[in-house]
């Protein structure tokens, strides 16, 4: 076989590589919305807030129910003597009664608790969402880089062969083999990376789905293009404004100041109210009237809060809780405005990229080795020009891959960021 001979095999076997690598195709792909199905059933993390949830609400009918009665039984081993005889044994019946008003306080401290509980739940669903989605795009972006990349490891493997062949019959440099050879073995280390890279990613999902670790699945291999984000950054501002921590930041308020009315009871009695009986023996008195008669009598009792200090600082205590959530809230309105301007400019980024490389550096990436193959058929070049011109066109492909998937997992985080579908 002549030089010209060989190098017309090139595009033939870069042909044939991409039909291998096209039908490839182990198991039907899962879409994303299946993932997300299984994760919402499956998760534990999600479950665990959906029973702190419902746990809660059992904790209302508590909180607002008065405590339980006590009653206490004694027995007389020395009965005291009394007129009407001697007292064998009491039997004592009370009940604790809060001041008017303190139960009602202390169930909607709960119903504060219970309305956290339930937006937790939305956060922790959301947070599985979004985890479940970037992980996705970015075993997407591993399926695509390994494709691109056994691509282009089948094609310098041949290229490969074809330039120890040349150097056999004097038709290539040394230098040649020697850039095909450590190319060659470059990719054939990237794809060793980016598979245990996939498997490492479809861990992550199979975590997320409360599945085993190894489970086996496939994605699909194609990316979806990125649109231009019309959003304005004011509007993702107020939009951030109403998320699910901003949501647990404001009930966390209206709980401090619940909270703080019910401290002002510490200075305000408790109650008592109970009833006695008392069994008694009867007497050898003759004509005593009402000889060994039992006797019954109603008890009010009522806590006298004298520790004014106490008092106060419980006060004072709540007083503080109240501002220090305010000033919550505020952290964390700066913290989102913080996040979702750095995720805006990413995510802008990330389209400017794409549009850059599929508009300008892969055309000419792709002419450049179709020159540099021009150029070694006409000997006019050397296999290695075309070795470096093929890597740059990979390199830009997988860039390419890399800002899509930038793009939609971006795009993800703003979507957490200001709680809206974008």
């Amino acid at each position: 076989m002549n030089k010209l001979t060989i190098k017309s095999c090139v595009p033939k076997l870069l042909l044939i590589t991409l039909l291998i690598t096209s039908n490839n195709i182990l198991a039907k792909p899962t879409h994303l919305n299946e993932l997300i199905k299984i994760a919402v059933d499956n998760n534990p993390q999600l479950k665990i807030q959906k029973i702190e949830w419902q746990r809660l609400i059992h904790r209302y009918k508590q909180s607002t129910s008065l405590s339980d009665p006590n009653l206490v039984y004694s027995e007389s081993l020395s009965p005291i003597e009394t007129r009407l005889g001697p007292q064998d044994r009491v039997l004592k019946l009370s009940q604790k009664l809060p001041y008017r008003g303190k139960l009602a306080l202390k169930g909607e401290v709960v119903k504060k608790d219970i309305e956290m509980a339930r937006v937790n739940y939305d956060k922790a669903s959301r947070d599985l969402t979004v985890s479940l989605k970037q992980a996705f795009y970015e075993l997407v972006y591993l399926e695509n880089a390994i494709k691109l990349t056994n691509q282009n490891k089948r094609l310098l493997e041949q290229i490969n062969n074809l330039a120890t062949v040349d150097y056999a019959s004097n038709a290539a440099a040394l230098n040649d083999v020697a850039k095909a050879q450590s190319q060659y073995a470059q990719v054939a280390y990237d794809v060793t990376l980016l598979e245990e890279l996939r498997s490492t990613e479809k861990t992550r999902i199979n975590t997320l789905l409360n599945r085993a670790p190894e489970y086996a699945f496939e994605v699909h291999h194609q990316s979806r293009v990125p649109t231009v984000f019309k959003h304005d950054i004011a509007n993702l501002y107020k939009w951030a404004e109403s998320n699910e921590e901003i949501k647990l930041a404001d009930i966390a308020i209206k709980k401090s100041k619940v909270q703080s009315e019910l401290a002002t009871y510490a200075s305000k009695p408790e109650f008592s109210l109970g009833a006695s009986y008392s069994q008694i023996g009867s007497r050898d008195v003759p004509d005593l009237r009402d000889n060994g008669k039992d006797a019954f009598s109603i008890n009010f009792g009522m806590s006298i809060p004298l520790n004014r200090n106490k008092n106060n600082a419980i006060k004072e205590q709540a007083r503080l809780e109240s501002l220090k959530q305010i000033e919550n809230k505020k952290v964390l309105k700066n913290t989102l405005r913080n996040m979702v301007k750095t995720v805006f400019f990413k995510l802008n980024n990330a389209f400017r990229q794409t549009v850059l490389y599929k508009n300008n550096l892969l055309p000419q990436a792709n002419r450049a080795a179709q020159i540099a193959y021009t150029q070694y058929r006409e000997n006019k070049g050397s296999i290695g020009q075309y070795i470096e011109t093929q890597s740059t066109w990979l390199n830009f492909q997988l860039a390419y891959q890399r800002a899509i998937a930038d793009y939609w997992i971006n795009l993800t985080q703003m979507e957490k960021l200001t709680g809206k579908k974008l």
